[in-house]
């Protein structure tokens, strides 16, 4: 018996600037396009991990925007 079988995972088209996808294949194929038209990610100062400005909140905090994870879960009101 010969099981050989392909599996065809369909990635959308992305452009610079839009919003970040939540899928992993989707999100590094979304990557790649940011970084290719000039974007570049910044830390959150909350988090410590690097998000593309897209996925940043435009909320201030000493060391510089948080991103939206952080805000959603209450990370402006708290302290660093």
């Amino acid at each position: 018996m010969n099981r050989d079988f392909a599996h065809i995972h369909i990635i959308p088209t992305y452009r610079g600037g839009d919003p970040a996808p939540t899928g992993y294949l989707e999100w590094h194929e979304w990557a790649r396009v940011q970084l290719r038209v000039g974007l570049r990610q910044s830390k959150c100062p909350k988090c410590g991990r690097y998000k593309f400005p897209q996925e940043l909140s435009g909320k201030h905090i000493p060391g510089g925007l948080i991103c939206n994870d952080c805000f959603m879960s209450g990370g402006a009101d708290a302290e660093h």
